[in-house]
């Protein structure tokens, strides 16, 4: 049984997505998602005009995070 999930991603003066390899895009299924507001508006920080939109979406695995995020929130280096 899934739930909704609380997530923040960053987007531009045009409303564009930011994705995981830094870059924008209008397709928000490739924004990069971020566990926390706080991480997001450390990330958002050196972007000029940037800001932390928070979403909410349906998830059959609530508890999952992908293998970036794991690794960004336990402090790892990729």
């Amino acid at each position: 049984m899934g739930s909704f999930v609380t997530r923040y991603r960053i987007e531009d003066a045009k409303g564009r997505v930011m994705t995981e390899a830094g870059h924008f895009t209008r397709e928000t299924d490739d924004a990069a998602e971020f566990l926390t507001e706080q991480d997001a508006i450390e990330e958002c920080a050196w972007l000029p005009g940037a800001t932390v939109e928070r979403f909410q979406r349906y998830s059959d695995f609530p508890g999952y995070l992908p293998l970036v995020e794991r690794a960004l929130v336990k402090g790892a280096s990729l």
